[in-house]
């Protein structure tokens, strides 16, 4: 068979790419695309972690530019601390109480707004609403409904733990931080497990329920296997909300009364700079880092077996 040499022959002035030129065109834009957030992400959180992470091997105290390298006694001082103890214990006691309360009520309110309901859209958008208030703005605001409008409404109805205000009491002071936490929290919750319950075929309730599965059984052997991705996310957020909580600390009670609301963000807060102990508050903000690093992994570890294909 005769071949047309012309025909396979690169045209003339066409010149044939290189590796580098094809490497280029193919992944060389996306790759330059990526960079701009890469070297952002690499200079707000890599470098601030190492140099925490330095700080916290020095006695600085955050003004001078002399400071001594002191190794680990930071972290010794730190385990030795029964403040630092204390506020560690409230921040877990309060992270584990508003996570459980966000994706329960969250949970529940997003299969109540994946139904086909009158007015469905508007009350999404209600429960969203808090989602794009600041964190401050709803401190400040919920300490004076506190201060003026709830006493007003115990005394009213007869109810004696509401006569007075809830932030200047040791017992219920967290409550009413939770309470503010939760109703802002499960706006976020909501709209995850949505995107959770709406990637679920329609053709697996179908078939269940002509299997004659009830409501019950659909919730925990269809629904929830199959929104596991969602569940992961939202207990890690919320989890990592309730570890971390400052603004409405600092907005409502500001760690009192006394300190039965100091949460170790505000301990770390008032060490590093109200303090000027800026090396010891850098020790205490790493051992939070790893803290939650081990608790994030067991939880993924933990519901990624649960995962199901659909």
């Amino acid at each position: 068979m005769k071949v047309n040499v012309e025909a396979v022959q690169p045209a003339a002035g066409i010149r044939k790419r290189s590796k580098w030129e094809k490497l280029w065109n193919e992944d060389g834009i996306p790759l330059l695309m990526i960079l701009p957030p890469a070297l952002l992400f690499l200079i707000f959180f890599y470098v601030p972690l190492f140099l925490g992470f330095w700080y916290s091997l020095t006695d600085w105290n955050g003004v001078d530019l002399q400071y001594n390298f002191i190794a680990f006694d930071n972290y010794i001082k730190a385990f030795t601390d029964e403040r630092f103890w204390n506020t560690l214990g409230f921040t877990f006691q309060y992270a584990l109480i508003v996570s459980v309360l966000i994706n329960v009520i969250g949970l529940l309110l997003a299969l109540l707004l994946n139904q086909e309901i009158k007015c469905r859209n508007m009350f999404r958008g209600i429960f969203f609403f808090p989602a794009v208030l600041s964190l401050l703005t709803i401190g400040y605001i919920f300490n004076n409904l506190y201060y003026l409008f709830v006493p007003k409404i115990g005394h009213a109805l007869g109810i004696e733990f509401l006569k007075t205000n809830i932030l200047g009491n040791e017992q219920l002071a967290m409550w009413g931080i939770v309470f503010v936490n939760v109703w802002q929290g499960i706006a976020i919750t909501i709209v995850i497990y949505l995107a959770g319950l709406q990637a679920v075929p329609k053709s697996i309730y179908e078939s269940a329920k002509i299997d004659g599965v009830n409501a019950w059984q659909n919730l925990t052997r269809i629904t929830l296997p199959l929104i596991i991705p969602a569940v992961t996310v939202n207990s890690i957020l919320t989890l990592k909300g309730g570890l971390m909580v400052f603004d409405y600390i600092i907005a409502m009670t500001n760690g009192g009364p006394g300190k039965a609301t100091e949460a170790i963000a505000l301990f770390i807060y008032n060490k590093g700079f109200g303090s000027f102990k800026l090396g010891y508050g850098s020790a205490v903000s790493i051992i939070l880092f790893l803290l939650f690093a081990v608790i994030a992994i067991i939880q993924i570890s933990y519901l990624r077996k649960r995962e199901v294909e659909h």
